[in-house]
């Protein structure tokens, strides 16, 4: 099943949270491990970046994780959303249940 994990504005109560609405799905709250950096348009919010850094510089960030047969028809909508500052890559999560698995996580673009 296609997963999203979403750490910022797109997150369930958080302010962009209305552009997830044509996406159905199953959200599950999760960590993963990465550094948040200012930069993109979410650090005028509040939301800073995320990046991928070696494990000894990594710290926990708290997310969710979106399932969702959906995501594939909506990838090009969420990376015009997302814009020229983030790339969509792969990272791995693990859910509060403890299953590891991996998905799409809008990254800074460095």
């Amino acid at each position: 099943m296609p997963a999203l994990i979403i750490y910022g504005s797109l997150a369930p109560g958080e302010s962009n949270h209305s552009v997830m609405a044509p996406i159905k799905g199953d959200w599950q709250k999760a960590t993963i491990k990465g550094k948040l950096q200012e930069g993109g348009w979410g650090s005028s919010l509040g939301y800073n970046g995320f990046i991928s850094v070696n494990s000894e510089e990594a710290e926990t960030i708290n997310c969710y994780v979106l399932f969702s047969e959906d995501l594939p028809s909506n990838w090009d909508y969420l990376d015009e959303f997302e814009g020229d500052g983030y790339q969509r890559i792969q990272t791995e999560y693990e859910l509060e249940n403890g299953k590891k698995g991996i998905g799409f996580i809008y990254a800074l673009n460095q």
